[in-house]
């Protein structure tokens, strides 16, 4: 029974590290339009209503478009970019939030309820097998009626 639960833990933990690696960005390859691209994604039109600067024409869009070229161009890293966005036009300008601070919860709350959601499940299902007992028995009557409506 244990031996079923440690693969089970092994498979999960193999999963959790390929998805981590799989996910991870390699900010060295990245291109200069590669970069402001991805940072124009997560950057809110200031004066648009649920658009990306990557995705609005609008005057302040391509201004702020221009100012992530640059910083990217002067050789400045993701997130300072993303802190002079925020220093200058306060943290609603980010489409995504931070993934540290307070504004981890919004990370961390999903997992931990899925977590305790198939830990619960685990449970429930653990309860219901332990309630049904060892498998009944069959009893002669029993038997005798299956066979006569085979028969």
């Amino acid at each position: 029974m244990h031996r079923r639960w440690l693969s089970w833990i092994v498979l999960a933990v193999v999963l959790a590290v390929a998805l981590a690696i799989g996910s991870g960005t390699r900010p060295g390859s990245a291109t200069v339009s590669q970069r402001v691209d991805r940072i124009a994604r997560d950057v809110r039109c200031p004066s648009c209503s649920g658009l990306s600067v990557a995705e609005s024409d609008a005057p302040t869009a391509m201004a702020v478009r221009q100012l992530i070229t640059d910083r990217v161009k002067a050789g400045r890293s993701d997130s300072s970019i993303e802190t002079e966005l925020v220093h200058s036009y306060g943290s609603g300008i980010l489409l995504r939030p931070p993934a540290g601070g307070v504004a981890a919860v919004v990370w961390v709350v999903p997992l931990v309820a899925a977590a305790a959601a198939a830990v619960g499940l685990v449970v429930v299902f653990r309860r219901r097998r332990l309630r049904a007992g060892p498998a009944s028995t069959v009893s002669e009557e029993d038997r005798a009626l299956v066979e006569q409506a085979l028969g």
